[in-house]
């Protein structure tokens, strides 16, 4: 992540804002008020869905879960036959 001055991304915003989005960079721009983050739009749905699903009860557990599972369980957990 890099971070700048606003002054500094005001000058060069157009080549940052293409650093966020052809590499997915996140970049902090900070004023004497504070700072912002300027994110790549995939990371920033993929974070608003990971919240999303954290939020579900039981969701990380069952995640977790079907991680471990091979392919062959998975299917045979959900009744596919693929044979």
């Amino acid at each position: 992540m890099s971070h700048m001055t606003a002054a500094l991304a005001q000058q060069n915003f157009t080549t940052i804002l293409d650093t966020v989005i052809r590499k997915g960079d996140t970049i902090s721009i900070a004023t004497d008020e504070g700072a912002a983050m300027l994110v790549n739009q995939d990371e920033w749905y993929g974070m608003i869905e990971t919240l999303y699903l954290q939020s579900i009860p039981g969701m990380k557990d069952s995640i977790l879960e079907g991680k471990a599972m091979s392919i062959d369980e998975c299917l045979d957990s959900v009744g596919w036959d693929i044979s």
